[in-house]
């Protein structure tokens, strides 16, 4: 027989293309591989091989460390039926399957004939049994196509104040979390990323001997818009809309405007003015109400001023993300004519 290091050397090669195939294992139907995977070792043959006697059970234990598609092997000098059962650790019987000698599976890999299986197995503790029909010198082998751990994102943007998690994909084990900045953004031991301040940052996930990154920019919790200008309101038109809100020190709601006046007179005041300040899934954080406000805005001219929501009239107590908010805006200027 083959020494050990060219047996698994082609038997990995075999196995490459057997992964690809179906499922024969106790009559299941045709499972396909995960293409993002890495083959391991979950059971290496002996150096020297087994012999087994005609009709003695022989039997192998074995753990998964974490779900894969584990693929099995027998390896024989010549063709011969055998039955393979597989147990869990309670001892309870999973499945069983006989080949026999005839069994077109059968292929030769350099003069050592083997067959292959394959079964999704979770996590776990097993016992393999195999009983041969004639004795004979074997080779069992168990490689597992464990699906790659993979990071939910790789780049993600959180609001000063909020969190978002990351998880890792396709892994059962031991994930360790780290941050390059926790001052920026910090990172639990479930993944979940708190925001900090502005900056960024890069939060590590450990897993498998493996670095999964996520680069995180953290942003002001901070509503931000564009300023009207003139050339976008019509002549005999004025105007106005909100182009930043942040909330101060003591967590009052300030709001800053812009008034735009195309109307052909001096613009003196506002009326019935309706401010309202909703999240992202909508719902009504903040709203301003007066009945008037003076503001005197020439014409073809601009004119920036603020409103303060205090923090008592909020209808969201607890600050919201500002910076994925929606701010609209409602009222009448009113204006002197001018004369001559």
């Amino acid at each position: 027989m083959q020494q050990k290091g060219d047996f698994m050397k082609n038997l990995r090669k075999k196995f490459a293309c057997f992964l690809l195939a179906f499922m024969f294992f106790a009559g299941s139907a045709a499972v396909p591989v995960c293409t993002d995977a890495r083959v391991i070792t979950i059971l290496e043959p002996s150096a020297e091989g087994d012999y087994a006697q005609a009709g003695v059970p022989v039997t192998r234990d074995f753990t998964v460390s974490s779900p894969c598609q584990a693929a099995f092997a027998v390896a024989v000098e010549a063709p011969l039926g055998f039955t393979m059962t597989l147990y869990n650790s309670a001892g309870i019987e999973l499945d069983s399957i006989h080949f026999n000698a005839s069994d077109p599976d059968w292929l030769p890999l350099d003069e050592i004939y083997f067959n292959n299986c394959t079964i999704d197995l979770p996590a776990g503790d097993y016992k393999a049994e195999l009983i041969f029909e004639e004795s004979a010198a074997y080779r069992f082998t168990i490689i597992g196509d464990q699906p790659e751990a993979v990071l939910s994102s790789h780049a993600m943007t959180i609001t000063a104040g909020f969190d978002k998690t990351l998880s890792v994909s396709d892994n059962s084990g031991t994930v360790k979390w780290s941050s390059s900045k926790p001052s920026v953004a910090s990172v639990n031991g479930k993944g979940k990323v708190s925001a900090k301040k502005a900056g960024k940052c890069t939060i590590t996930a450990s897993v498998d001997g493996k670095k999964l990154k996520c680069t995180v920019t953290v942003k002001a919790n901070k509503y931000t818009a564009s300023k009207l200008s003139n050339s976008q309101i019509p002549n005999g038109s004025a105007s106005w809309e909100a182009f930043s809100a942040f909330y101060d020190s003591k967590g009052n709601l300030v709001i800053k405007c812009r008034m735009v006046n195309n109307s052909g007179h001096y613009s003196e005041y506002l009326r019935d003015l309706n401010v309202k300040v909703k999240t992202a899934d909508n719902k009504t954080a903040a709203v301003y109400k007066a009945s008037k406000m003076n503001l005197y805005v020439s014409d073809q001219g601009y004119k920036d001023f603020r409103i303060t929501v205090k923090k008592d009239s909020l209808k969201i107590k607890k600050p919201v993300d500002l910076r994925n908010a929606s701010i609209t805006t409602d009222g009448k200027y009113g204006y002197t004519y001018y004369t001559y």
